[in-house]
């Protein structure tokens, strides 16, 4: 079977089982995606460490630790959500999260391991930003009134443009690869393919639940549109990661796609903006 035979039956039967449990499992609080996001959260944190730890060498966070710290800002977000903290206690589990991560340095006892503390604060930072921050805001968005719909038409966007840019590009790129050096296999034609469908989704969206998303086209469009080029800059980044670790996919969880944070890193830039947007253009 081909790789696009795999990662087209991936998505025709992982996409619905996804939409299917964000409508059977919505209560309480989207009790089923936000577990699948904290849980996913976990996993691509550990994917990530990874990629930082071909370039922090002797990265001292391991075993719990990593899958732990990918979880503490989407737990926050879920609490939030609940109902259980204010939203604005986020921002303070967040400092004091990085005071933690910095402060912990301060206690090395070995002045040799002394010029790896930039390197290993750095990459615990960041770990702790991504993906958890980004998976986060997909928590949040449950938040949000009429929340079954907005992580439906979420995950759409996301993810028919994800695809399609996929199915486009290796049927009809061929002749138009290499435009980026970070991710040489990208194509011109995928980019197009997969970026329409993004907006083409909020508009039947607002068509059908006008309700959950009123006014005019000109909003659907900058919605849509903002959010289909966050889905290709994430997917971009991640290749950036990977092109730097000198490695081709995060993992090996998912048959055609590789890891899960390469099948999650689209979304994850795409969230806060989705989330932002919706407050601005429809509330």
């Amino acid at each position: 079977m081909s790789n696009l035979s795999v990662r087209l039956l991936v998505f025709f039967i992982g996409l619905p089982l996804l939409l299917a449990i964000v409508v059977l499992l919505d209560e309480p609080y989207h009790i089923g995606f936000n577990l699948l996001a904290i849980a996913s959260s976990a996993v691509c944190t550990v994917e990530a460490a990874n990629l930082f730890a071909r370039k922090a060498k002797n990265y001292r966070l391991h075993g719990l630790g990593l899958p732990l710290l990918g979880t503490i800002l989407p737990i926050a977000a879920y609490l939030s959500v609940t109902g259980m903290v204010p939203i604005e206690s986020q921002l303070g589990i967040l400092a004091i999260a990085t005071m933690a991560t910095l402060g912990v340095e301060a206690f090395r006892k070995d002045p040799a391991e002394f010029s790896e503390i930039l390197p290993h604060a750095t990459t615990t930072l960041v770990l702790l930003l991504y993906p958890g921050l980004f998976v986060a805001y997909a928590v949040r968005i449950t938040g949000l009134p009429n929340a079954t719909v907005l992580v439906l038409v979420f995950l759409c966007a996301v993810y028919l443009n994800d695809s399609l840019a996929y199915a486009t590009g290796k049927l009809f790129g061929k002749h138009s690869r290499g435009i980026l050096a970070v991710s040489p296999n990208k194509t011109l034609i995928g980019f197009v393919g997969g970026f329409v469908m993004s907006p083409l989704t909020i508009v039947v969206a607002a068509a059908v639940r006008p309700d959950v998303f009123p006014g005019g086209p000109l909003r659907h469009l900058v919605l849509g549109s903002l959010v289909g080029l966050a889905v290709i800059l994430g997917d971009l980044a991640e290749s950036a990661l990977k092109r730097s670790a000198t490695i081709k996919d995060s993992g090996t969880v998912i048959p055609g796609r590789g890891g899960l944070l390469d099948s999650v890193d689209s979304a994850l830039f795409a969230a806060p903006l989705y989330y932002y947007l919706y407050l601005i253009l429809y509330m």
